[in-house]
């Protein structure tokens, strides 16, 4: 029976482990809605500001670029930084002088900075400058002279790692050519750029987009003209080797807005651009396998009206968004789609029925959340989009400003925060940001030193472990001590057998982490008690064999008493009779002198 016991016990205990096994970390947020700021102004003096560029770090660091011009027509290319300890800063300058325009900025996760733009002081050249904090801004580079003096004709792109991309039409006496600059974190910019493709000068080279993922692949797009249009992409690998140049379509019309993006989940990319098909313009798209482009073809849902341009931003798990800008005589729409594991979504319009609009800017983040800022008419608007929820409403964002906004704006999504940059209109064009909080979905982190499975035969067991400081650990419902830093303690008292503890990490916006451990006490005491009683048998045993033995024993005893005494009676006469034969042999000898002396005489 006890063996049986045994048998099933085992087994029990292996189900409570193995599901003790399955339990992992999870994590549980309750999804509530952000707000927007209505918006502030970040420049400070009366010049006119226009062109602006905004750019985060996931250290909650901001920072906003612009070109200012004043009453002499002098051109400044201003900026200001944000962090949450300061808000934003007084404008700074960056360069000055000459004619400035087209500003851009990146920023990596520790609030490392790159800016580029345009300058033209007798040629047009591309420059930049670098940020590093605790250093600050480093000296002007010069990229050479540029072909790319339109709007957005060029472009920046850095990662999180703080390594970046910039991409120009370069310019000389007898060609043009698609020149990438590499800036490496920490040593700055390669001495020479890669050049992707060189036409002559009276061909053209236009609508340059480049993207750099945390991986370290890149893709640039660009639009070749001679006698059609050729939409031209070439990509980089981690290992940072650019291939050959791409012909992905060919038209006899132009090609416009060309956007390229980055799966880095599986290495593969996707285009897309706005081609002229007869009357209308249409949005179409192209995506590699293994590396190879498929045949171009119209985003679904887009190509039934003419669209005035179109967007796409791509995260590092291959989610893309497309927003175009929809023209439906005599109106307006503004209608969005993603591409989401290989398929595209039904169309959704943000907004409809809209006169007086302006480009959407986009942008996208790693959970697939995304943001359009665009114009209705004066007002600068903006809609959300989670993947829960779909699409906000579009809602103005600067209701603290006094003026139009009917301008260009850009935008950054960056660990949950948005930040929009647009110029206001009235006596002054003056920069403003507008910014938005996503709420706080991130749990907690949560790590147990101790594994599920353990075994211990000690009554308490001390579980411990690291969380985020501030946040609030619980084991089954008892609040556990932890500190400043995040190390958190508490001592749990067993059952004999597996016990199963829930681990609890809350933060202040209520998102939980949970981690569920196993713990089996063997407890000691009943085997102490079974030895004991078994121990307890043993000695009565003993003594019953003592008792026993004890009979044989005295017998013994009294045996030896009689056999002492026997040689003790032995040893008297032995004595005896050893004196007497002395005694006897005395007198023989005497009588034997006494014969002989009778004799002799």
């Amino acid at each position: 029976m006890k063996v049986k016991f045994r048998i099933f016990s085992v087994v029990f205990i292996t189900l409570f482990l193995l599901l003790g096994a399955l339990s992992s970390v999870g994590v549980h947020a309750e999804p509530t809605t952000g707000t927007w700021d209505d918006g502030l102004a970040v420049q400070k003096d009366v010049n006119n500001g226009d062109y602006p560029f905004v750019a985060q770090s996931s250290n909650g660091n901001k920072i906003m670029v612009w070109i200012e011009t004043d009453s002499m027509s002098d051109h400044y290319l201003s900026f200001s930084m944000y962090s949450s300890m300061t808000g934003w800063s007084w404008p700074g300058v960056l360069a000055s002088g000459g004619t400035l325009a087209y500003p851009q900025v990146g920023m990596n996760d520790n609030g490392s900075a790159i800016v580029c733009w345009v300058g033209n002081s007798g040629e047009d050249h591309v420059y930049s400058r670098a940020y590093v904090p605790g250093i600050g801004w480093g000296d002007t580079f010069d990229h050479g002279e540029t072909d790319s003096t339109d709007w957005r004709q060029f472009r920046l792109s850095m990662n999180g790692d703080g390594d970046a991309i910039l991409a120009h039409a370069s310019l000389s006496n007898s060609t043009r050519s698609v020149e990438v600059w590499t800036y490496n974190a920490g040593e700055g910019w390669e001495t020479g750029p890669e050049v992707l493709e060189t036409v002559p000068i009276t061909e053209g080279i236009n609508a340059i987009y480049v993207t750099l993922s945390d991986s370290g692949r890149a893709a640039a797009i660009w639009q070749q003209i001679d006698a059609d249009y050729h939409v031209m992409v070439s990509t980089r690998t981690i290992a940072g080797a650019w291939g050959l140049p791409t012909e992905i379509d060919i038209n006899d019309l132009m090609t416009l807005w060309l956007r390229v993006g980055i799966d880095d989940s599986s290495g593969e990319f996707m285009t897309t651009y706005l081609k002229s098909v007869g009357s209308d313009d249409i949005v179409y798209y192209s995506i590699t396998e293994d590396g190879n482009w498929s045949t171009p073809s119209p985003v679904p849902g887009m190509n039934n009206t003419d669209s005035w341009n179109q967007n796409m931003v791509m995260n590092q798990d291959g989610t893309a968004m497309v927003v175009t800008t929809d023209y439906n005589n005599p109106n307006f729409s503004v209608n969005a789609t993603m591409y989401v594991n290989g398929e595209w979504t039904p169309v959704t319009s943000i907004a409809t029925n809209l006169t007086g609009l302006f480009y959407p800017e986009i942008a996208i983040d790693e959970i697939g959340r995304a943001v359009a800022t665009f114009n209705i008419e004066n007002d600068r608007v903006a809609a959300v989009y989670t993947p829960e929820d779909g699409w906000t409403e579009a809602i103005p964002v600067e209701m603290n400003a006094a003026g139009s906004s009917y301008s260009v704006g850009t935008v950054s999504l960056e660990s949950g925060s948005i930040l929009i940059g647009y110029p206001v209109y009235s006596t002054n064009n003056v920069i403003w940001a507008s910014s938005y909080e996503f709420p706080d979905m991130t749990p907690p982190s949560l790590n147990v030193d101790q594994a599920s499975g353990s075994e211990t035969d000690r009554p308490l067991f001390e579980i411990t472990g690291t969380t985020d400081p501030g946040a609030q650990v619980d084991v089954n419902g008892k609040l556990a001590l932890v500190s400043s830093s995040g190390e958190f303690s508490i001592l749990v008292e067993l059952s004999a057998g597996p016990n199963s503890w829930v681990v609890t990490a809350t933060d202040d916006a209520g998102n939980n982490a949970t981690q569920t451990i196993m713990v089996t006490y063997n407890d000691p005491l009943p085997g102490l008690e079974e030895q004991i009683g078994d121990a307890e048998d043993q000695i009565v045993d003993l003594q019953d064999q003592i008792d026993s033995q004890q009979g044989t024993v005295d017998q013994l005893q009294t045996d030896l008493d009689a056999a002492n005494d026997k040689i003790a009676s032995v040893e008297s006469t032995s004595l005896m009779l050893g004196i007497l034969g002395i005694v006897g042999l005395v007198i023989a000898i005497v009588a034997l002198v006494m014969v002989f002396l009778r004799r002799k005489a």
